[in-house]
């Protein structure tokens, strides 16, 4: 069984299309991609000698070490041309764009990236869009009191508003139950801070995110 945030980065994965797991630390997502069918060409990469070996092992036990290939390497620098479909989850923004930097070459033959990111969301969205990707899809989620953003950006160009960098085109259409009920918790927290909040520009910054986020679960 996947966890609630995996499951959520299995449903984005694209079917039929030869994927690469960057960072797949026990291998669960490409064992389950395998598994089902939806993706028939596996490709993982871990560069720590500890999450290798479990990653090998797992697919052992899983009786698929023939239909998963293994990479004891960084980012996406073993990738071949097959691989058109990217996973890259559990990092920050900032190494995400590392790995990518590190290797722009192999932008031309990825058409998707599926990237869980758990940090600035924000400027993940602005990267990515300046790369060449527009957002296609999006889920956000909280699990062990933690929030995850999951987004597939695919080659194409789109234009965004500032609110939709910072809180995704996607989610601001779609409002599902997740995305209301981490807003509401957060605009809660945010009039507790506001309480006991003395500094008078402080309290004008509180009061104005409580109101955008108000807007937005409203509007």
């Amino acid at each position: 069984m996947l966890s609630k945030r995996l499951q959520k980065i299995y449903d984005l994965v694209e079917e039929n299309t030869p994927t690469a797991d960057v960072g797949a630390d026990h291998g669960y997502l490409l064992i389950e991609l395998c598994k089902t069918n939806k993706v028939s060409n596996l490709f993982g990469v871990e560069n720590k000698k500890g999450p290798y070996s479990r990653l090998v092992e797992n697919i052992k036990l899983s009786g698929m070490s023939d239909k998963i290939t293994t990479s004891f390497s960084s980012g996406i620098e073993k990738l071949e041309p097959i691989y058109k479909q990217i996973v890259i989850a559990g990092m920050g923004t900032d190494t995400i764009m590392q790995i990518i930097d590190n290797n722009r070459e192999k932008l031309e033959f990825i058409d998707t990236f599926v990237i869980d990111s758990h940090t600035d969301v924000y400027k993940l969205r602005k990267y990515f869009t300046s790369i060449g990707y527009k957002i296609d899809q999006e889920e956000i989620l909280e699990e062990f009191d933690l929030i995850y953003t999951i987004i597939r950006f695919k080659k194409g160009k789109e234009s965004y508003s500032e609110l939709e960098y910072k809180y995704g085109p996607k989610l601001l259409k779609t409002k599902s139950n997740d995305f209301k009920e981490i807003y509401n918790k957060r605009i809660d927290y945010l009039n507790q801070k506001l309480l006991n909040a003395q500094n008078e520009h402080f309290k004008a910054k509180l009061e104005a995110e409580i109101n955008e986020l108000k807007e937005i679960i409203i509007g």
